[in-house]
């Protein structure tokens, strides 16, 4: 499907096996290669484009039925909907959220903490999706949340075996809080 203007998307960044932050290149595209799904059992049309993840619903439920017998031009029309008008950014936000898209942001900041005791996320544990959740709230609302954020520590050093205490890890957090608010005012252009 031809575009109306060349997009750049920049995949997030990512660590590696041996922990080495690597930057994807950029994607430029004038064109997306785009695979039409046609699933009459689920009544959906989805459209998976190469080197993006996931997949774009199109038609769903009783959308599909209305469609009936569709043309490649409405079904490329539907796409061009969802993508709206800044198709780059649609398509990046489907790429699976990183930390290392928010080295100052808190979880990552937290998660560095922890990580620096020896304890490490495995494939298993929540950690990394609460991490970026907190990194995507911000300092504030860890702030604010704090019982949730210590109730995941919990839960997490239960789960391991390992002992929680309550004031440790909460002296962490709020340490984690208060850097990532430093680091992201110094990240703020200067008002002028």
């Amino acid at each position: 499907m031809k575009l109306n203007s060349i997009i750049i998307i920049n995949p997030p960044p990512v660590l590696d096996h041996n922990n080495r932050l690597l930057n994807p290149p950029p994607l430029v595209m004038s064109e997306l290669n785009v695979v039409y799904h046609d699933n009459p059992t689920t009544k959906t049309v989805t459209a998976t484009i190469q080197n993006i993840p996931g997949q774009i619903v199109l038609l769903k439920d009783k959308e599909y039925e209305e469609a009936g017998d569709y043309t490649q031009s409405f079904i490329e029309d539907k796409l061009r909907e969802q993508l709206g008008t800044d198709p780059a950014n649609k398509l990046r936000n489907m790429f699976p959220k990183t930390l290392e898209e928010h080295p100052n942001g808190p979880g990552t900041i937290l998660s560095g903490m922890i990580s620096s005791l020896g304890i490490k996320s495995t494939p298993n544990c929540s950690c990394r999706q609460h991490a970026i959740e907190m990194n995507e709230k911000g300092p504030d609302w860890c702030e604010q949340n704090l019982g949730q954020i210590l109730g995941w520590l919990k839960e997490e050093s239960t789960k391991r075996g390992m002992p929680f205490i309550e004031t440790i890890a909460k002296i962490m957090v709020m340490k984690a809080i208060k850097k990532s608010r430093r680091l992201l005012e110094k990240e703020k252009p200067n008002a002028i």
